[in-house]
This record gives structure tokens, C-alpha cells and sequence, in this order.
């Protein structure tokens, strides 16, 4: 049996719907991966992209922002990872390209509702859950 990984990657949606209208069931799913037994991955970029969403959220979203900047983990992502997702991702998607990197190169799992990552997932380079499917899968 396939073992599942316990990297997650959370997309810049799953963060917005955490924060955005108060309590709701993504964000027991995002407070489930801060204080789990779970890794949390991420990229500069990604981070760069929270703090700027952050900003707009009021103090929910900096509280939040703030939960994260304690757990995750920021990766350097391999220059042969991204030419290995490039393809997969259309023109002016190079963060959504760098974050499915940082997945394959941690081997991590990605969480998002991002219909940009549809090709990579559907040609098994990562695993990529949508926030239904997490929720499902881990509350």
C-alpha cells in the first residue's frame, strides 16, 4: 500500500479561505496541518504571496499568517524540478509552477482548488488534493 506523504503545500486559495469569513471548516483543515503531526512546505514565493493576502485579511489573516511562519518549512527548489513541471503550466503561472516544484521536489502533497493544477495532477508528477478532498481526508 502506497504510504501517503505528510509534506502538504497550501496553495494561496486554501490560505484565503481560511482567513477570509471568520471560522469555517478550511481553516480547522489549516490550524489540523499547523498543529498536526504534518510538515508544511512552502517557497518564497508562496510566502510572499500569504503575507500580501495577509495584509488584505484584516488580523484574522495576519493571525493566521503567523501560525504558519511558525510550522512551515521554506524550501530551495532545484532548477531541474521546475523544468520538470514548466511544461505542465501555461504561460504567466510560474508561482503555480514553483509551488508543484517544491511538491515534487519534497515530495510533497498540494492542496488547492487551482484548476491550473489540473494537467500535473492528472499526469500523477504530484499529488494534488483540492480543500473538499483534504477535508475529507484529514478532519
Amino acid at each position: 500500500m502506497h504510504e501517503r506523504s505528510t509534506r502538504f503545500l497550501l496553495d494561496t486559495n486554501v490560505f484565503i479561505a481560511a482567513a477570509k469569513r471568520g471560522w469555517t471548516r478550511t481553516t480547522d483543515l489549516v490550524l489540523r496541518l499547523v498543529n498536526g503531526e504534518e510538515v508544511l512546505i512552502a517557497n518564497e514565493a508562496l510566502i510572499g504571496e500569504y503575507r500580501k493576502y495577509a495584509s488584505n485579511l484584516g488580523d484574522y489573516g495576519q493571525l493566521l499568517l503567523d501560525q504558519l511562519l511558525q510550522e512551515v518549512v521554506v524550501l530551495d527548489i532545484s532548477n531541474d524540478a521546475i523544468a520538470q513541471c514548466k511544461p505542465l503550466f501555461p504561460d504567466g503561472q510560474e508561482a503555480d509552477t514553483l509551488h508543484a516544484a517544491t511538491c515534487l521536489s519534497a515530495d510533497g502533497i498540494l492542496i488547492s482548488n487551482d484548476r491550473h493544477f489540473e494537467k500535473i495532477r492528472q499526469a500523477r508528477m504530484i499529488e494534488v488534493w483540492t480543500i473538499s478532498e483534504a477535508i475529507a481526508k484529514m478532519l
